[in-house]
């Protein structure tokens, strides 16, 4: 567990409500001179008692802004005091209520045409927003109003004009309301019928908008900021897949390499910052998430599956082994026994100092001083300068530079007259050696929070790379991470029902889960399933969803609400399908619900993901850019679906032959199954009658919309029926 230092210490002054949180984003504002309060019935009772205002500031541990807005507004006494002297102020952590920042995050983009981190929001008694931005200096500068200047508005227009800030907060009110109910014409009773409103030109459709905004020279898609967009790096490999289009494969790769060569990616310890603030993925916002590192290190997985590229398989290897080192909770029993363990959240952007970036950027007499006790110095500080592109004038603040891998080896070696293979070994060595020099530095805080539905990401990027490369340290993360998560996130009611929470931290569970802790985490576990066979991981995914059906599912107008009916400090109830820096609830588990019900041959499964396309295709019609994970599942279910049946002992070298070459081809159509007693019990239609009839037998029967060819007894078998 990292451990929380306040900035004030406790004998200096009172801390606030907040010091009772577990959240390390909470507790990072516990000796704030604001009297902060978490969300909850008492903070918003004292509201109404009062008649008072509430101020509601919405962040995350690893957001730098949220950093800076806290030294520079929320440390200071006078805007403090009017704080605490006219508004509730409440501090939300965004991982641990998404729901609430999907609201209010909606609000303000509808009054200010932006959003982001921190977000800060005013609101009446009744939760209902006024006025909100995201960032506020403490005094006007550079073209922004100070937050002092606007609480003072606030405070004035509050006492002279609420009847009419009541009034307007009403409207936003029913906005939102109407937002989010998404009533589709072509539904019909029950939310489970209705005909699309689009067919598949909608894929050519998106492909050709994904093409108008993407950058030929840089890779990715649009300007400065610009993000990794995995959900779009999917669309454009499952489209190349489907249709042959060469530049759709083309647009994926070049992104994923320019990426990987640039600094967004952490060239010394593996895994990705959140994004690049160039086009040309040099400089970046500094935090690492781990839902960009899960999403990402899928992607790479999948691309190298179709091009062999070693770089794809190098940065996934390097970015889960940094998830495994630093990410990971290694749990121990009473007795000190290691066990296992879960995922943490985040990386902060700024280092203990308060610089962002400080642990990451370095000069070029850093460089030197890293390596310069190595024999072959001149060497390798000739190598180190030229590959990371160091200088004396930097590509960053006060000279400093953020390495970028602009340079093939090949190229460095036909300069110095080398071969590429020692310059290789050179460049392994000069990481070694500069990891082992910014490990002394400070590291920047960890937000150990271990969040349900990122941990879902995770495995499933866990258990795609062990299928593809067959490490087990990546399988062994993705069990541990489900036992955890199983263990202390997912509770047993009675009649067999399953609850599943939002997110541990210090020994306690918290939080309802929401859509998307079920969706993902039951994705999750069908990947783990189909990378280790083990039964009890379908099962449970299985019974998952139907918990999803159950607490979520929007039977009036098909798709799935966010949270379960009847939450009592909402104002509206969210229903959301954009696929952002993370997909949408909506989006995985359409896409869960048709893999498990081709699995299981549930035909009210494929239904209800049946049902996300019909509630969103008036979105899907007007901006399938914005929904490419949902196509995925489209995609799914509009191509002929692929049943591979895996039947035999998974140790046999003949079975273990025909899985390798399987697991190195990319089968975005396809589910697969181990024909074992477990599974026929689970009533999968697909493995019945294909149990092997002696020890020793070695099968893999590939079907396609259950017309099944010949089974495969050997590799050559095996290759042609996938190929065919």
């Amino acid at each position: 567990m990292t451990e929380d230092v306040p900035k004030v210490s406790s004998e200096k002054r009172k801390p606030n409500q907040l010091i009772k949180e577990k959240s390390p984003y909470l507790l990072q504002h516990a000796y704030n001179p604001v009297d902060w309060w978490p969300w909850g019935e008492e903070a918003l009772s004292r509201a109404r008692r009062e008649n008072k205002p509430i101020f509601l500031s919405i962040g995350y541990s690893a957001c730098h802004w949220c950093h800076v807005m806290e030294r520079e507004s929320f440390e200071d006494e006078e805007i403090a005091k009017l704080l605490n002297e006219n508004f509730v102020c409440i501090k939300v952590d965004r991982e641990e209520r998404p729901d609430l920042d999907e609201i209010y995050m909606k609000s303000v983009i509808a009054m200010t045409g932006s959003g982001g981190w921190p977000l800060n929001v005013f609101l009446t008694p009744k939760l209902e927003p006024f006025f909100g931005g995201t960032y506020f200096p403490p005094v006007s500068r550079d073209g922004m109003l100070g937050f002092s200047s606007i609480l003072k508005s606030v405070i004035k227009a509050w006492r002279s004009d609420r009847q009419n800030i009541v009034k307007s907060a009403s409207k936003m009110r029913e906005a939102l309301t109407q937002m989010y109910e998404i009533e589709s014409t072509s539904m019909k009773r029950g939310g489970q019928q209705g005909e699309l409103e689009f067919d598949t030109g909608i894929l050519d459709e998106t492909f050709v908008a994904l093409s108008s905004i993407y950058d030929e020279q840089h890779g990715g898609f649009g300007g400065a900021p610009k993000f990794p967009s995995p959900s779009n790096l999917f669309f454009l490999l499952r489209y190349y897949n489907r249709t042959g289009h060469k530049f759709a494969l083309s647009m994926a790769v070049k992104t994923l390499e320019k990426m990987a060569r640039g600094g967004i990616y952490d060239q010394i310890g593996g895994g990705f910052h959140r994004y690049s603030t160039d086009r040309f993925w040099i400089v970046p916002h500094f935090e690492k998430m781990l839902y960009d590192n899960a999403l990402l290190s899928i992607a790479y997985t999948e691309a190298y599956l179709v091009t062999g590229n070693p770089l794809f398989r190098r940065v996934v290897m390097e970015t889960l082994e940094w998830v495994i080192r630093e990410m990971t909770l290694h749990q121990r029993d009473k007795e000190g026994k290691l066990t296992a363990g879960g995922f943490f959240s985040s990386q902060d952007a700024d280092s203990p100092n308060g610089d962002e970036g400080a642990f990451y950027v370095w000069d070029k007499q850093e460089i030197l001083d890293a390596l310069k006790n190595s024999s072959d110095y001149e060497l390798l500080a000739q190598i180190a300068l030229s590959y990371f592109s160091v200088t004396e004038e930097g590509n960053f603040e006060r000279r400093k530079t953020v390495l970028t891998a602009e340079k093939e080896p090949s190229f460095i070696a036909m300069q110095i007259g080398l071969e590429t293979k020692r310059v290789e070994e050179i460049l392994t060595q000069v990481k070694s050696l500069l990891f082992a020099a910014r490990s002394k530095r400070d590291k920047p805080q960890i937000d150990d929070k271990i969040i349900t539905s990122w941990n879902g990401l995770m495995i499933s990027a866990m258990s795609k790379a062990y299928s593809a490369f067959g490490d087990d340290r990546f399988l062994k993360a993705a069990i541990d991470s489900a036992y955890f998560v199983l263990s202390n996130l997912v509770k047993s009611e009675s009649g067999g029902r399953l609850t599943v929470l939002r997110s541990y931290r210090d020994g306690e569970s918290r939080g309802p889960g929401t859509l998307e802790d079920y969706a993902f985490l039951a994705n999750g576990l069908l990947d783990l399933y189909e990378a280790c066979f083990e039964s009890k991981y379908l099962k449970i995914s299985i019974s998952i969803c139907d918990e999803m059906i159950s607490r979520f599912f929007d039977s009036k107008s098909g798709g799935f609400f966010l949270v379960e009916e009847g939450a009592k400090d909402l104002i509206a109830r969210p229903k959301e399908a954009y696929d952002g820096a993370t997909p949408s609830g909506n989006s995985v588990a359409s896409l869960v619900l048709l893999k498990l019900g081709e699995l299981t041959g549930r035909e009210d499964f494929k239904l209800k993901a049946k049902s996300v396309f019909v509630a969103f295709s008036s979105r899907i019609r007007s901006q399938p850019y914005s929904l490419t994970h949902m196509l995925l599942a489209f995609d799914f279910y509009t191509r002929p679906k692929r049943e591979i049946v895996i039947s035999g002992n998974l140790k046999e070298d003949n079975m273990r032959e025909m899985l390798d070459l399987l697991r190195k081809e990319f089968l975005p159509n396809s589910v697969l199954a181990l024909a074992e007693k477990e599974t026929e019990d689970l009533a999968l239609p697909i493995v019945k009658g294909r149990l092997p009839l002696r020890d020793g037998e070695s099968k893999i029967y590939v079907c396609t919309n259950n017309t099944c060819k010949l089974p495969a007894a050997n590799r050559d078998d095996l290759l042609k029926a996938l190929r065919s």
